[in-house]
């Protein structure tokens, strides 16, 4: 005659080796057609910082991110960096500075309807990132054969500049 503790525990033990198996497979994120690998990172700070242009014209405000992060040794200076943010990608220049921590940053144009004889700028738009992210950030790197993203903190705003 069994046990009557031998069900449970061989259910439990089933249980926790499934768990243990798809705790293993790397999760996954679909930005723009790739398949990113979601790595843990923690970015030491992401904010924002608004420019309004100094003269009316079609461009309304130009928004600059930046984020500061820890070295990591797999970070590369070469690659591919980008910004996934309200379903756009945004493409981020990366620097190691001499403190040791890396900073990426990147700006992104948004316009306006003007009226006629108003200076009108040609409109750049950012690629769109196939995302939804309505509170969600990712900092993207990509190579030829490897697609990495971060999740990135909530980003604070530090202020508006309004150009003279």
């Amino acid at each position: 005659m069994k046990h009557p503790h031998h069900m449970p525990i061989g259910l439990s033990l089933v249980f926790t080796l499934i768990m243990g198996i798809q705790g293993c497979n790397t999760p996954r994120l679909a930005v723009a057609g790739q398949s990113c690998a979601v790595e843990e990172w923690r970015a030491d700070e992401f904010f924002t910082q608004d420019i309004l242009p100094g003269m009316e014209s079609n461009l309304r405000k130009q928004r600059l991110y930046f984020v500061v992060g820890s070295a990591e040794a797999d970070f590369n200076d070469q690659s591919e960096w980008l910004l996934a943010m309200d379903s756009v990608l945004i493409p981020m220049r990366v620097r190691f500075e001499e403190s040791g921590a890396w900073q990426w940053s990147g700006s992104r144009n948004f316009y306006q309807p003007v009226r006629e004889g108003v200076m009108s700028m040609d409109e750049v738009l950012p690629k769109t990132s196939a995302l939804v992210l309505s509170e969600a950030a990712y900092l993207i790197q990509r190579d030829a054969n490897k697609c990495t993203a971060m999740a990135l903190p909530g980003v604070r705003h530090v202020g508006t500049v309004a150009m003279p």
